[in-house]
């Protein structure tokens, strides 16, 4: 398939689909070399929508970091819409890259994104449409190597054999490590190649293992039991994105990010990100204000947005507020941070950055009562959570939204109710727009919650029905409890789920994290015709029992997890180890590294 082929079907089709600037490429601060002065091509894939990739910073940063080194060229794919898709199969078009148009079948290796698994069905479409052998076994030496990465890399097992490699944990120096064995390697057989990447650290090659029951162990000498994650140990010292893609269409987030730190240490026994980016590494304020200079420069954005997993815990949060407020003032440019901590300084910090702009308020009290926040370990009290409600409406802001979870460990109806009820109270406080969004608790490998029950979907909608009661008061969106269902089976779920999504596909499931595409009678038809119960993957499991993501190594140990899950049933809390004493939870002592604050401790 020559370029110039797919530029003539650009040029006839375009006027016919819906945004056909998704489809353009060529823009501001996008990189494009001369093919014949490089040795390695690699094509980075987010599988999904255009607006929905071109606001992901890890794919951003691969895509700067890689062509950073002279010798590669990395290009960006995205899954063209369903319109799109019937045109290319019907012209026989492949999957290309947005810089040059070349198929992705033509590159030396395809990186896709592995953010949430909902999108496991555009994997498998991403591949099907390039034309790119979808299993990993029946790839030639001549296909692309086909590696994934993402959060979704701590528990691969449902689509590892989708994959040659996949890389665990920070991608920035790996990548590059990848890129120095392909262009060594070019021209050897395949499985020399993955034999070479597998000894990078956090590097995982799915073939060289196999699945005895729920255990995924080594099928060959040379591979390592376990494969710990590849962690950047200093942010400090990391260049950031500073010429970020100006995207044709309006992007999700249309505003300029900064990551300010990486890690959390809160200890949220649900959250999946505070396990997973451990240890914390943060950017000192005056590394910020030159990545905040430098990219309002290179892009001209309206807004900053500080990315962290907790903005507000960052040691000098009011120092970066203090540092980069002037600067934005002065442009005219918002600064927003996603959530806001439920203090007072939560909410002082609110009132600086709201000195240029007053936008709404965004809180996650999760639960409506003390007994199950501590249950979560969400270690905020009543008392915060309605002071600083109280404090936000005397402050002069008008819009609020909440986000609660359902179907939490030990939750009763009585909790559910609570809910309905904080509504209707915040609600009467005066808050001229108050949103409400209620997602079901979805246990996530890795985390202390991994061996718990996921709750039905008979059992969401009754909690639903429930904390509709208040819809009255504010506007409230509930998470779809089959998407929920369908995530929480992919989530914990093992090798034999492979079938599961390959047939899904083959039935039409395909950007099932959209509401107006997921179908879920589809999805009950693959497990059907594949004779896999959802019920075996939605929990309990034995506290003692191998896991099929065992062999994947955070750093944390899973005695932790098993006694943080003890304590969650005692509602017994764990406190921060940035500001009380250390959890043991491993990860330190495995990466011989200390969080900043401790250093600055001593």
């Amino acid at each position: 398939m020559e370029k110039i082929e797919i530029m003539r079907f650009l040029n006839e089709i375009l006027p016919w689909v819906r945004k056909p600037s998704r489809y353009l490429g060529n823009e501001y601060n996008s990189v494009v070399k001369d093919e014949s002065e490089v040795s390695l091509r690699i094509a980075l894939v987010f599988p999904d929508l255009y607006e929905i990739g071109s606001s992901n910073l890890g794919l951003e940063i691969i895509y700067h970091t890689l062509n950073d080194i002279p010798w590669v060229w990395a290009e960006r794919a995205f899954l063209p819409w369903v319109d799109m898709i019937k045109k290319m199969e019907e012209n026989g078009i492949p999957l290309f890259t947005m810089e040059s148009k070349t198929p992705l079948l033509y590159m030396n290796a395809v990186g896709i994104s592995l953010s949430y698994e909902l999108s496991y069905t555009n994997v498998v479409e991403v591949l099907r449409l390039s034309k790119i052998p979808i299993l990993a076994e029946d790839r030639r030496d001549e296909d692309p190597i086909i590696i994934g990465g993402g959060p979704c890399s701590s528990n691969p097992e449902p689509v590892a054999l989708l994959f040659d490699a996949v890389v665990i944990g920070d991608g920035e120096e790996a990548v590059v490590e990848i890129a120095k064995v392909l262009r060594e390697m070019k021209g050897s057989r395949r499985f020399d190649v993955l034999k070479e990447l597998s000894k990078i650290e956090g590097v995982y090659v799915p073939l060289f293992y196999e699945s005895q029951d729920k255990r995924v162990v080594p099928a060959y000498s040379f591979a390592p039991e376990r494969i710990r994650k590849r962690l950047l140990k200093s942010l400090e010292n990391q260049a950031h994105l500073v010429k970020k893609i100006l995207p044709h269409a309006e992007s999700v987030h249309d505003r300029g990010v900064v990551e300010i730190s990486r890690g959390c240490t809160r200890g949220c026994r649900f959250c999946h990100a505070g396990m997973f980016y451990r240890p914390v590494r943060e950017r000192s304020k005056e590394n910020i204000r030159g990545i905040v200079e430098k990219m309002l420069d290179s892009t001209g954005y309206e807004e900053i947005s500080l990315l962290s997993l907790s903005a507000m815990d960052h040691t000098d949060i009011n120092g970066i507020v203090e540092e980069i407020l002037p600067i934005l003032s002065e442009r005219k440019v918002a600064l927003s941070i996603p959530s806001t901590r439920m203090d007072s300084f939560g909410l002082e910090i609110a009132q600086k950055i709201a000195s240029i702009r007053k936008t709404g308020l965004t809180f996650a009290p999760e639960t409506a009562k003390q007994r199950l926040r501590d249950v979560i370990n969400k270690n905020i009290s009543d008392d915060d959570i309605w002071n600083t409600i109280i404090s936000a409406k005397d402050a002069g802001w008008r819009r609020i939204k909440l986000y609660f979870m359902i179907g939490l460990p030990t939750e009763k109806d009585k909790d559910v109710e609570d809910i309905a009820k904080l509504i209707e109270k915040v609600k009467k406080i005066g808050f001229k727009d108050l949103s409400v969004s209620v997602a079901v608790f979805i246990p996530k490998p890795h985390t202390p919650f991994q061996f718990v029950r996921q709750i039905s979907v008979e059992e969401a909608l009754k909690r639903r029905k429930i904390i509709m009661r208040a819809r009255k008061y504010a506007h409230i969106s509930f998470h779809n409890p089959w998407m929920s269902m369908i995530e929480g089976v992919l989530s914990r779920g093992d090798r034999k789920l492979l079938k599961l999504v390959l047939k899904a596909n083959e039935l039409g499931c395909i950007f099932d994290e959209w509401k107006e595409m997921f179908d879920r009678e589809k999805w009950m038809k693959a497990f059907e015709e594949t004779g896999i119960d959802p019920a075996d993957y939605m929990g309990p499991f034995d506290l003692e029992e191998p896991l099929p993501w065992d062999h994947i190594d955070l750093g944390i140990s899973k005695g932790f997890l098993i006694e943080e899950y003890r304590k969650s049933l005692e509602g017994i809390r764990t406190g921060d180890c940035r500001w009380e004493r250390c959890s043991l939870c491993g990860v330190c002592s495995v990466f011989k590294t200390w969080n900043d604050l401790a250093v600055k401790k001593g």
